[in-house]
């Protein structure tokens, strides 16, 4: 069960996960990982719009989630999903609003989930990393979690008006913080080799589902 003071997440958790292992058959690796307390950042790749609420009911926490916002033009739906956890990005752009919000969400102890790719791959290959998780990670000493998730991308394809039924795979990677890594170093070269290694925990997690995404070569 979620560990969550809500009493609608926690029902949408249960709701959620039921159905994701009847049309799904959900498999989660590694939750026991993820640790129930202090600051967290879940780094997952991004295949499918099925993505945010599976990798949330596979979580053993309650999720805030970083989410594009054009997600929040829909009246009731937007109302929803903020009720959720979810607040907005302005994507190609250097959102300090939403830094500032995940970053008070890590300081008062929460998870936060935000895509390193910053957008949805094709299933073939991992994108490249863009910097928020580093970012945020190195800002708020958070522990980060590499996340995986496969057979999304082919649960609800890109493009697809409903979901189909395919096998979904969540992994979770041990934890790990900035500091661990690199100290107190602010470098460009220290934030580009934490984010390739957050990647290369990731792509380690997708061969261990096996469904392997091997890492794009070109860095953000």
């Amino acid at each position: 069960m979620v560990r969550s003071d809500d009493w609608l997440y926690r029902t949408g958790w249960v709701l959620v996960r039921g159905v994701a292992r009847l049309l799904w058959k959900l498999e989660v690796v590694g939750a026991e990982r993820v640790p129930l307390e202090g600051g967290v950042i879940l780094a997952p790749n991004h295949l499918s719009l099925l993505d945010p609420p599976l990798i949330g009911c596979a979580c053993p926490r309650e999720l805030r989630f970083i989410a594009k916002a054009e997600l929040f033009r829909y009246g009731l739906f937007t109302k929803l999903i903020r009720r959720l956890g979810a607040f907005p990005v302005e994507r190609g752009a250097a959102d300090v609003g939403a830094i500032k919000t995940a970053l008070r969400f890590l300081n008062e102890g929460r998870a936060v989930m935000i895509f390193i790719e910053g957008t949805r791959g094709d299933g073939t290959r991992l994108l490249p990393p863009t910097p928020g998780v580093t970012l945020l990670a190195r800002q708020s000493g958070a522990q980060v979690v590499p996340t995986a998730i496969v057979g999304t991308d082919k649960a609800w394809p890109r493009g697809a008006k409903w979901p189909r039924r395919a096998q979904v795979k969540v992994a979770f990677g041990e934890p790990i913080t900035y500091a661990a890594l690199f100290d107190n170093r602010t470098d460009r070269a220290a934030r580009d080799a934490f984010s390739e290694w957050v990647m290369e925990r990731i792509e380690a997690l997708t061969v261990e589902l096996g469904h392997p995404l091997p890492r794009s070569e070109v860095s953000a």
